[in-house]
């Protein structure tokens, strides 16, 4: 893998752990719990992030809107802790895999998204980076300020 993607894994592997162990602190009901209308639940948030890696990289890849429609249908994860765990740490293998296959040209190579974004693999996987950490430290302020439930959890190293 080229090392510039072995950097960007190594934040994205604390990135995941860090949620991985958010979830482990909580409850089944808390998945339900909505702070605010309209918005996303804890449960849905974390549904979200748990496809959020593989996602980013079929869009990265050039997968049309119909593809990803799809790919959100069959990937959809339970709403339970345990789940939602596997299906992020499924999604995210899968994310490192494809990475890892490719070569420096294709990394830099230019694609489009369905919507008409344009950014070489490389951005990709670093707007999937940004992507990430934005949702999960909504996931955060959601358990902390909402739930009132502190994980403690190291967000940074």
């Amino acid at each position: 893998m080229n090392l510039y993607c072995q950097s960007v894994f190594q934040q994205m592997d604390m990135a995941i752990d860090s949620v991985l162990q958010m979830i482990g602190t909580l409850r089944e009901e808390d998945l339900a719990f909505r702070p605010t209308a309209n918005k996303m639940s804890v449960g849905e948030l974390l549904a979200h992030l748990a496809v959020l890696c593989e996602a980013d990289y079929l869009i990265g890849a050039g997968a049309s809107e119909e593809e990803m429609d799809l790919f959100y249908v069959q990937s959809e994860p339970a709403m339970n802790c345990k789940a939602l765990q596997h299906a992020l740490t499924m999604h995210y293998a899968a994310l490192k895999q494809g990475i890892a296959g490719l070569s420096d040209e294709e990394l830099f190579t230019h694609t489009t998204a369905f919507w008409g974004g344009v950014h070489s693999r490389f951005e990709w996987l670093l707007d999937t980076q940004a992507h990430f950490y934005h949702h999960r430290g909504q996931l955060h302020a959601m358990l902390v300020h909402s739930l009132k439930h502190d994980p403690g959890v190291r967000l940074f190293e």
